[in-house]
């Protein structure tokens, strides 16, 4: 599916002049228009997993205002300047409901880095984990304290032979066509020898005429799978992770752990997730 209209989360973090930035880029490389959503701020509600104290709740509540006055002045400067339609929505309401059903009619949503510092409107791991869930298209999470690609050339898909894994390859297709390295990356802790589906999906978008190599990682450490795939995301300079999100659901993830939360919290370049 093309990218038509994409959607990005605006906050008042340190890195949310970077986001809109990257959106837009990227809409203009797409021929995509693009959604700002601001979520402001509501006195006692929980954003990031801390619930504010009723104390500081006029001075949050002013500072949320200016951020939103700037963050919206911000939205349309970028847009401007990168010739890209663009429309702007700042609704009252409960964030993760109110992004979800935004994301909904978009082909992309793309969202900071869960707990960014900084400001009052980040969402948090588990909040950004429900709209992953609930939005029903691919979510883009974007790194703070890094420098944001330029472009989207090489390309880190990981695979397990999910369901998950096969839609996240769907979901990024247009990036992935325009990728000049693929790397699909198959994490291997059995002793049985390598998994055929990793062939089989690199043979498939080969066929497709994508640049696809394929890449088993015999594993048998304590490590994760999430710190797997960012190690290797950053041996290979990618630009983007590709992965499924959730395949065990958010809430065992919640408990036991789980490669997506360990990506979302540590994540070091772009990541695409799709569920």
């Amino acid at each position: 599916m093309s990218l038509r209209r994409i959607c990005v989360h605006m906050d008042d973090t340190a890195t949310g002049a970077a986001r809109v930035r990257f959106s837009a880029r990227l809409a203009r490389q797409h021929d995509a228009s693009l959604c700002g959503i601001y979520l402001p701020h509501r006195p006692g509600a929980v954003h990031s997993g801390q619930r504010e104290a009723s104390g500081d709740h006029f001075q949050t509540e002013a500072h949320s205002r200016t951020a939103l006055h700037a963050a919206e002045h911000l939205f349309s400067q970028v847009c401007a300047e990168s010739d890209i339609e663009g429309d702007w929505h700042s609704p009252y309401g409960a964030a993760v409901a109110i992004l979800s059903s935004v994301a909904k009619a978009t082909d992309l949503c793309i969202v900071g880095q869960p707990d960014a510092p900084g400001g009052v409107g980040a969402l948090g791991v588990d909040g950004l984990g429900d709209v992953i869930v609930s939005c029903g298209v691919p979510v883009m999470g974007l790194p703070h304290n890094v420098t944001l690609p330029q472009e989207i050339r090489r390309i880190v898909v990981a695979w397990n032979g999910s369901r998950e894994a096969r839609r996240a390859i769907g979901d990024a297709w247009q990036m992935l066509g325009r990728a000049q390295d693929i790397f699909v990356v198959g994490i291997n802790r059995s002793p049985g020898g390598d998994d055929p589906s990793l062939a089989d999906i690199v043979r498939l978008m080969e066929s497709h005429g994508l640049r696809a190599k394929p890449v088993s990682i015999r594993e048998d450490t304590d490590a994760s799978d999430g710190v797997q795939l960012l190690s290797v995301s950053e041996a290979y300079e990618a630009d983007l992770l590709v992965m499924g999100a959730y395949g065990h659901g958010p809430t065992r993830e919640l408990v036991f752990g789980g490669a997506t939360r360990t990506v979302l919290k540590h994540m070091s370049t772009p990541v695409l997730l799709s569920h």
